[in-house]
């Protein structure tokens, strides 16, 4: 249901600057959907997509892989954002550039550990990785966000007096960060930042900054953090 925040999470500078990409070979295959599995050669891989080359041209826009990094099998969804004719070992090949657009939190984290030269194996460390933290604008958050998420959220945030009554006719006052997954409880869960205000009736406004994890399915919604904070910080923020 929200699958494409990934991708526009992974296509943007901010995030490619976050995850490095590590370059190398490495097996992988293509899980098309007449069902053959077809071998691949890895190129590179980072948090947010991977590269590879492949003996056949590829028609299918999205499709399933799996990808061999060290001794450990990981199984993600991408979609196609770069193709190129090349050679390879003396024969043609097509290269594919993609980004993930579905991938579990086990999986993820391997990726980054990878990237980042830590044993792939290694069980994710309790510090949780520092977030990049992009800000929406409106059209993403329409494109992205369903509406009927947009409103849970926003209802939850004046059940907590940190938003004004909501009324169809104006634009709620709120700001959206997205941070892209994190695993909560081995589940994975989108991260989301609400900057909000509430306008009192001496046209004082007071901004409040709440966390969000939810589900793909925008079902599973639960508040990690939040509270007042200084809206002359955010704004250098």
């Amino acid at each position: 249901m929200i699958t494409g925040l990934l991708g526009w999470f992974a296509g943007k500078e901010t995030n490619k600057r976050k995850y490095p990409r590590k370059k190398g070979a490495y097996r992988a295959s293509t899980l098309l959907a007449d069902g053959i599995e077809r071998s691949a050669i890895g190129v590179d891989v980072s948090a947010g997509g991977l590269s590879f080359l492949s003996k056949r041209p590829i028609k299918e826009p999205e499709f399933d892989m799996l990808v061999k990094l060290e001794d450990t099998v990981l199984r993600v969804r991408a979609k196609v954002v770069r193709e190129q004719p090349t050679t390879h070992a003396g024969a043609r090949v097509w290269r594919y550039g993609m980004q993930f657009t579905g991938i579990a939190a086990d999986d993820w984290d391997a990726i980054v550990r990878y990237t980042t030269d830590r044993p792939v194996a290694e069980p994710q460390n309790r510090v949780p990785l520092e977030l990049a933290r992009i800000r929406m604008t409106p059209d993403d958050t329409a494109r992205l966000l369903p509406l009927a998420l947009q409103n849970k959220l926003l209802a939850m945030l004046v059940r907590l007096r940190r938003l004004g009554p909501l009324d169809e006719r104006v634009n709620p006052l709120v700001q959206y960060f997205y941070s892209g997954v994190v695993r909560h409880e081995r589940t994975l869960m989108h991260h989301l930042t609400i900057q909000s205000k509430v306008v009192d009736p001496d046209l004082q406004a007071q901004l409040f900054e709440t966390e969000f994890l939810f589900d793909d399915a925008g079902q599973n919604i639960e508040i990690i953090a939040g509270g007042p904070v200084d809206s002359r910080a955010a704004a250098k923020g």
